[in-house]
C-alpha cells in the first residue's frame, strides 16, 4: 500500500523546495492552492517506501506542521506519552529546528559517518522493515558507531547487556554479532515490521527508545534536540540520575534525521 504525507498551510515561497525534497525521496508530489493564498502539498510514496532514505506516514494520519517561517512561541511540552497527543508537537519542533552554528561541522561529520555505513544499515533495515536512516541514527546515539557494542545501550557484544536494559539479548550466547544485538533491540521495542515511519512517528520511536524521562522533567529531550535551539541544558548523566545543569555533548537524533534528510536534497 502506498503512503502519504500532507503538509497544510505552506507559503508559496517554500513550495518549490519542499516539492524537490519529497521528489528526491521517491515521492509523487501534488500541490493544491488554498483560498487564503497558502498551499497544501501531498506527497505519495510507493508501497516500497522502505527503500527510500526517509519513509513517511500512512493515509490515515495527516499532520499540519508549522510552515509559515515565523519563529514560534515556546510552548510547554505535553506530559503525555501517547503518540496521538504528541504528533503535532514533534512535527512542529522538527519543522522549526535550526542547528547551532558552532556544532554544524560535528553534525556533518556524523551524517557522513551514517551514510558511509548505509549498506550495513540498509541490509538490516530490509530484514526488519525499518528505514536504514533510523538504524544509523540510533547507532550514533547509543554507541558512537561502534559495531562491537550492543545497540541497546553501548555495552560490549562479548556479553549480555549490563546497563539498562540488562540481560539482552535473552536468546543466543555471547559473543553476539552487531546484527543479532540490533535485531533484539528493535524487536524488544516492537519497531520491526511497522509500516508507519513518518517524521512524527519516527521521532516518537526515538524518544521511546531513550525513554520519557526528560518529558517528565518538562524538558525537550537532548536525545532528540541536542545541538538545536530547542535544547539548552539538563541531562541524565547515569541511569535514573538527572543533572539539571549538565549539557549533552552529542547531536540529538532529530537533529541528525533532519541533517540526513537535507543531505539528500
Amino acid at each position: 500500500m502506498s503512503s502519504q504525507e500532507t503538509l497544510r498551510e505552506v507559503p508559496q515561497a517554500k513550495v518549490a523546495d519542499i516539492v524537490k525534497r519529497y521528489q528526491m525521496l521517491g515521492a509523487t508530489v501534488q500541490s493544491f492552492p488554498q483560498t487564503n493564498g497558502l498551499v497544501t502539498i501531498v506527497a505519495t510514496f510507493p508501497a516500497s517506501g522502505h527503500n527510500t532514505p526517509f519513509a513517511t506516514v500512512n493515509e490515515a494520519e495527516t499532520i499540519a506542521p508549522i510552515m509559515n517561517g515565523a519563529e514560534p512561541q515556546a510552548q510547554a511540552l505535553s506530559k503525555s506519552t501517547d503518540f496521538a497527543a504528541l504528533a503535532n508537537e514533534y512535527r512542529a519542533m522538527y519543522d522549526t529546528c535550526t542547528t547551532l552554528a558552532a556544532k554544524r561541522k560535528e553534525i556533518s561529520a556524523r551524517v557522513e559517518h551514517i551514510r558511509t555505513n548505509e549498506t550495513r544499515y540498509r541490509s538490516l533495515g530490509l530484514t526488519l522493515k525499518i528505514p536504514w536512516i533510523f538504524i544509523g541514527v540510533v547507532h550514533s546515539m547509543e554507541s558512537n558507531f561502534d559495531f562491537g557494542a550492543h545497540l541497546h545501550n553501548g555495552d560490549p557484544l562479548s556479553a549480555r547487556t549490563v546497563r539498562v536494559p540488562s540481560g539482552r539479548p535473552i536468546q543466543g550466547f555471547p559473543p553476539f554479532t552487531w546484527e543479532q544485538s540490533a535485531q533484539d533491540a528493535f524487536e524488544m521495542k516492537d519497531f520491526a515490521g511497522q509500516n508507519d515511519w513518518g517524521i512524527a512517528r519516527t521521532l516518537y520511536r526515538l524518544e521511546v527508545y531513550n525513554g520519557f524521562g526528560y518529558r517528565r522533567q518538562g524538558l525537550p529531550s537532548p536525545y532528540l534536540w541536542s545541538y538545536s535551539q530547542h535544547y539548552k541544558k539538563g541531562l541524565f548523566v547515569a541511569d535514573h540520575v538527572f543533572d539539571a545543569q549538565a549539557v549533552s555533548k552529542q547531536p540529538g537524533a532529530a537533529v541528525l534525521v533532519r541533517a540526513l534528510q537535507d543531505s539528500f536534497v
